[in-house]
């Protein structure tokens, strides 16, 4: 074989694999300051067979206390899917199921109800803003009719599986300085190549359709069975991206509304914790 032929043969290789797409979102990532973890394979806890997620991406915050300084970090893990999209799709979008995002919320962040402490209500899950429930796609693209589908099991499959590790150490803390990991918290994300092929529906059956300019939020109740075969049922909210607009959302809504609330929390629970630990002190003298 020729030269130019096995470079065509190379070339047709990556065009069809959609790994192009995929090393864009990684660069990105990167670009924006968080440490990757590409296509790590593991098995689900239910067939043990072999399962991959795209990227798993993590980046550390640091929290400070009222008072006594740097208290730890705060380490946020995206699980992120990639998708290309071909053909067109429509979600259908309705209500948000409210008291379910705010369990959500609670599970994975330790925040309080709203109705303890209003300081829930600054993270992204809590808006109020419509989700997509439902989602078709042109039929003719052929893999496309199931590439969102695919999307959802894959993300979730390996957030249940990873999110309370504490052995992926993406990131590395520089020897000689202290690791004090306050709180991981994760997030099933999918980033698409363009939102331009996204179209939006209500379900009260009205028809009308819109184009989808922005990131938007999938509901999904998922079913899965854990490693003890104990079946779960869990409800999720999964933000869905373009890769243009992925820095803005890790700027604007990770870092700049979920981060800032979540990390004030875990600083209002040392200086309970520290109160506390001092009144147990006094009452042993006492």
């Amino acid at each position: 074989m020729s030269k130019d032929a096995a470079k065509t043969i190379a070339e047709e290789i990556i065009e069809r694999s959609g790994n192009s797409f995929h090393s864009k979102v990684v660069k990105k990532l990167r670009e924006c300051g968080w440490n990757v973890l590409v296509s790590p394979h593991y098995s689900d806890n239910f067939t043990d067979k072999p399962r991959e997620i795209d990227i798993i991406a993590e980046k550390k915050f640091d929290v400070n206390g009222f008072v006594h300084g740097w208290l730890g970090t705060l380490n946020v893990r995206l699980f992120i899917e990639c998708k290309y999209i071909n053909g067109e799709t429509v979600f259908w979008f309705d209500t948000k199921d409210q008291d379910r995002a705010i369990d959500r919320i609670m599970r994975d962040t330790s925040m309080e109800h709203p109705s303890k402490n209003v300081m829930i209500q600054k993270h992204h899950y809590y808006q109020d803003v419509p989700v997509a429930k439902l989602f078709s796609s042109d039929k003719s693209r052929g893999e496309d009719n199931e590439i969102i589908s695919k999307a959802i099991n894959q993300n979730l499959n390996a957030t249940v599986y990873y999110r309370n590790r504490g052995d992926l150490k993406l990131v590395k803390t520089p020897h000689g300085y202290i690791e004090n990991i306050l709180s991981h918290v994760s997030y099933p994300l999918i980033v698409v190549n363009t939102l331009e092929k996204f179209h939006s529906t209500d379900m009260d059956g009205s028809g009308k359709i819109s184009p989808i300019n922005e990131p938007f939020q999938l509901e999904v109740n998922y079913a899965y069975t854990d490693k003890d075969r104990n079946a779960h049922s869990e409800y999720f909210l999964i933000d869905v991206t373009s890769l243009d607009k992925l820095p803005d959302f890790l700027d604007k809504t990770i870092e700049k509304m979920d981060v800032p609330a979540i990390s004030e929390k875990l600083s209002w629970d040392e200086k309970v914790s520290r109160r506390n630990n001092r009144a147990d002190i006094q009452n042993f003298y006492d």
